[in-house]
């Protein structure tokens, strides 16, 4: 007994599967997005937590032993392994971040669908449907600068760990070679603003990397307008494919504009 063969779906089928796909996307994406910030916030509340349980036991160890041997000893111990706590939490909270900013642009990708789907009515839409880093941002209210490196909260994270590296160095030289005052706050402020320059470093190419390998369908105006100054500027390959001509940046030519290319000369 044979199986009945499965007929195919028709156009306003295949249409509501597809609507149907992106909203349980659109709502797995707001769950990942919320999982990503409560990651964030419970890993740096962890390393927070840990410093300043570390801070407390060194204030009492310093009412026993003021400034003394068993001091330094306890501090060189603790304040490196916390230390390396900072900087595990830095790339992990770092990477939540760049995580989120992915997942609003999966969702802004989504919403651009519905927009599409009726666009006379898409002023009803009050966020944007741009699937870039700069309609991202604007949805939150934030705009795409490197200003804004200064109020995440990996920044946050790198400048505790700046600060707690620079102390750690000042108390490891004192120990050490006995240096004076001066020399110990320029070495712990020399150390501490290079450890915050890697990480912030480090930070601003995790978001150009992310910039560069997601690429966005919809662009902001500002933005595309950019990128096809940048297509208008790439070298010419055309080739043949069906009854459109791919160009090298991956825009398709109708014969028509074919021809208006090469009567000026591309």
């Amino acid at each position: 007994m044979s199986a009945e063969p499965i007929s195919p779906a028709s156009q306003p089928e295949r249409r509501q599967e597809l609507l149907q796909a992106l909203t349980t996307e659109h709502f797995t994406l707001q769950t990942a997005r919320a999982v990503a910030v409560n990651e964030g916030n419970g890993r740096t509340a962890l390393y927070v937590g840990a410093l300043s349980s570390t801070l407390v036991a060194l204030a009492l160890v310093a009412q026993r032993s003021p400034l003394g041997e068993v001091f330094f000893v306890v501090a060189l111990t603790v304040l490196p392994a916390v230390f390396f706590l900072g900087l595990v939490t830095f790339v992990r909270v770092l990477q939540s971040s760049v995580e989120d900013i992915i997942y609003a642009r999966a969702i802004n990708r989504i919403r651009h669908y519905y927009t599409e789907l009726d666009p006379a009515k898409a002023h009803y839409f009050l966020l944007s449907g741009r699937d870039d880093v700069r309609g991202a941002l604007g949805n939150m209210c934030l705009r795409d600068s490197w200003t804004q490196f200064l109020f995440t909260l990996p920044s946050a994270v790198a400048l505790i760990n700046g600060l707690l590296g620079g102390v750690t160095v000042a108390l490891a030289v004192t120990t050490a070679v006995g240096a004076p005052l001066p020399a110990t706050v320029l070495a712990g402020m020399g150390s501490g603003t290079v450890i915050l320059a890697v990480h912030v470093a480090y930070q601003v190419r995790q978001f150009t990397r992310m910039k560069t390998t997601v690429g966005a369908l919809f662009p902001s105006p500002g933005d595309a307008q950019k990128e096809s100054g940048a297509a208008r500027r790439a070298p010419s390959r055309l080739t043949l494919t069906g009854t459109r001509l791919e160009g090298a940046t991956g825009g398709g030519l109708r014969p028509a504009e074919l021809a208006q290319l090469m009567s000026r000369g591309v």
